[in-house]
């Protein structure tokens, strides 16, 4: 991070701040936003896992990412749709976290529009031939070979998971002094606040 810490002492400009972290984060693999973590419920418990962001709307405040609509994640966030997204860069000693609900979207026009411009790679993930997750005896004949496979089949398999959030919470750690602040518009208008780190 560059010594230019405009933000460090303004929640307007922290803000700022951490959508255009999360707003890197779409095509640079290096940020800290590219895979964040989405933690959704399972029963009593919680369940987390890696996502790779694929666009974000900080108007919206949306995010965009992409999974296998046979994974687990789907029943869940049917079951509840209440889900947090968490970062951590060590190298910009910057968390974020946000809280909301995601939506799931299936051969609709969403999903259709993702799946058009997502690349070749991406779109062989989802010609697996069973569930993600699913207990098998060898890894090996789950290989996916380019060559054996109809990319465009996999399209059945393919599912967007929009996460819209009403809750940023920004953690920039200082040793002159940490900053911690709180974004909530879910009174339908954004309430500011500095936060004890």
């Amino acid at each position: 991070m560059s010594e230019n810490l405009d933000f460090y002492n303004s929640l307007e400009l922290t803000l700022l701040k951490a959508e255009n972290l999360i707003s890197d984060g779409v095509n640079n693999s290096k940020s800290l936003f590219h895979t964040p973590v989405l933690s959704t419920f399972i029963n009593n418990t919680i369940s987390t896992r890696t996502v790779v962001l694929r666009e974000f709307n900080a108007k919206k405040r949306i995010l965009r990412f992409h999974t296998d609509s046979r994974s687990g994640k789907i029943e869940e966030l049917k079951e509840n749709s209440i889900s947090s997204i968490h970062g951590y860069d060590p190298e910009l000693k910057v968390q974020v976290r946000l809280k909301g609900k995601t939506s799931i979207h299936v051969d609709d026009e969403i999903s259709k529009k993702a799946w058009t411009q997502s690349r070749e790679m991406s779109k062989m993930c989802y010609s697996i031939k069973d569930s993600p997750g699913k207990k098998i005896s060898s890894p090996e004949p789950f290989d996916l070979v380019k060559e054996e496979i109809n990319i465009e089949l996999g399209y059945k398999n393919f599912a967007v998971l929009l996460f819209y959030y009403d809750s940023l919470e920004f953690l920039f750690l200082k040793g002159a002094g940490h900053r911690r602040s709180l974004f909530d518009w879910s009174s339908n208008q954004l309430k500011s606040s500095w936060l004890i780190p």
